[in-house]
């Protein structure tokens, strides 16, 4: 292992409260050494003034430090989120404020080494530049209003995607079927994302409800409180013609899926299709587990699909876009998918930072048509587990709801 890996997984691994300790006492150790030197070379005045910056900035970075670790407290108690690792976020936050502090006492000792003493003459004029403080204590005001609102606000503020869609196989003459897609809940507790999800899909009044994977957090897959407080949402989600879900990542065994859906109502589709009729249309409903390994899951698709008549509308229900290209041959009417979470975390003009496809940002999130099928892509409702910071940025909890109608 390289030693850069090696430094950043020991960092990693320390608790986040040594590193704050570790980045405010190496920042006054090594400006006061400095300070020392300028004393000693007859500048005491300038190492006076760099000492009263150090003591002033480095007390407000433990402020905000200490800050982040509040938020991280206070997420559980807000019902947002349940993270039992919080190491990630609290480093990341770490990082950024420590690289801010040590930027900006960079800037301070050169900007006062290198100012020139003047005789005064006449009354001292005032600088109107900011402040070094005024600066850090907006930058880092402006990090914790971004923390904020990617931990507290986004992930809490559900969005319902509206399509209409209109296929060959359907008639045209029917009234058309509406479908609801729900993916990567990620449920650890019961909270406000939960209540808004059953308010918002039971508003929309589905004929069917179409579920793709990975329904619990991954810290919390054997947990039984997670595990009953899915089962409840599931039970308060109504469709008159039910509920229908696939395996994901997370749902790696049979026996395990059959645990989650026991009892719901929920219908499991495992390598198989299932018809049902919906206002005089017949829909097709093809469920694939995911493994993501793309032969194994390749094959699972080709024994779902076999036997399926050529004009049937047919909907794929697979957890990721990764399959797009294999399921366009069986000339799929429409694929729902999930995993990607919209990246979770997006960048201005940049887009998705990680999305887990093998096809990178590519089939992000959204609406895209390879052949004659069309798939959409969900930003799912919940967010990573483990480690990984439990954020929303740029990339809101999705439901979607589909209208199909005939051409």
């Amino acid at each position: 292992m390289p030693i850069s890996d090696q430094t950043l997984q020991f960092l990693m691994e320390c608790h986040p409260a040594i590193l704050v300790l570790g980045a405010a006492l190496l920042t006054v150790a090594s400006v006061l050494s400095g300070t020392a030197v300028l004393t000693l070379t007859g500048r005491r005045h300038k190492a006076g003034a760099i000492i009263g910056h150090v003591l002033s900035l480095t007390l407000a970075f433990l402020a905000f430090c200490v800050s982040d670790w509040a938020l991280m407290e206070m997420l559980s108690y807000l019902r947002v989120s349940f993270s039992t690792d919080p190491r990630w976020s609290l480093f990341f936050s770490t990082l950024v404020r420590t690289l801010l502090l040590w930027g900006l006492l960079l800037l301070v000792v050169l900007t006062i080494l290198l100012h020139q003493d003047r005789p005064a003459q006449g009354s001292p004029r005032k600088s109107k530049s900011l402040s070094p403080f005024t600066v850090f204590l907006a930058a880092n005001l402006a990090i914790s209003a971004l923390e904020a609102y990617a931990y507290i606000i986004e992930p809490l503020a559900v969005e319902t995607t509206h399509l209409t869609l209109a296929f060959d196989d359907l008639d045209a003459q029917a009234p058309p079927v509406r479908i609801v897609h729900l993916t990567d809940i990620h449920v650890e507790r019961f909270g406000p994302r939960e209540t808004a999800i059953i308010r918002q899909v039971n508003a929309l009044k589905p004929d069917l409800i179409l579920l793709t994977g990975d329904y619990l957090n991954l810290s919390y897959l054997t947990d039984p409180t997670a595990i009953a407080h899915f089962r409840e949402l599931l039970a308060q989600l109504q469709a008159p013609h039910g509920a229908y879900a696939v395996r994901g990542s997370l749902e790696s065994e049979p026996e395990y899926m059959a645990r989650l859906v026991e009892g719901t109502g929920v219908r499991w589709l495992e390598q198989e299709a299932v018809t049902v009729e919906v206002r005089g249309q017949r829909v097709t409903l093809v469920g694939v587990a995911c493994s993501h390994k793309q032969w194994r899951d390749t094959a699972r698709l080709a024994e779902a699909m076999k036997g399926l008549p050529a004009d049937a509308f047919t909907i794929l229900l697979y957890h990721s876009p990764d399959l797009i290209h294999e399921v366009a041959t069986y000339e799929v009417d429409l694929y729902l998918a999930g995993h990607t979470h919209g990246g979770q975390i997006r960048l201005p003009l940049y887009g998705a930072i990680i999305t887990g496809s093998a096809y990178g940002q590519r089939y992000a999130s959204g609406l895209f048509r390879e052949g004659s099928t069309t798939m959409y892509v969900s930003r799912g409702i919940g967010l990573e587990g483990g480690a990984a910071p439990r954020v929303r940025f740029l990339s809101r909890p999705e439901v979607v709801s589909i209208d199909l109608v005939g051409k």
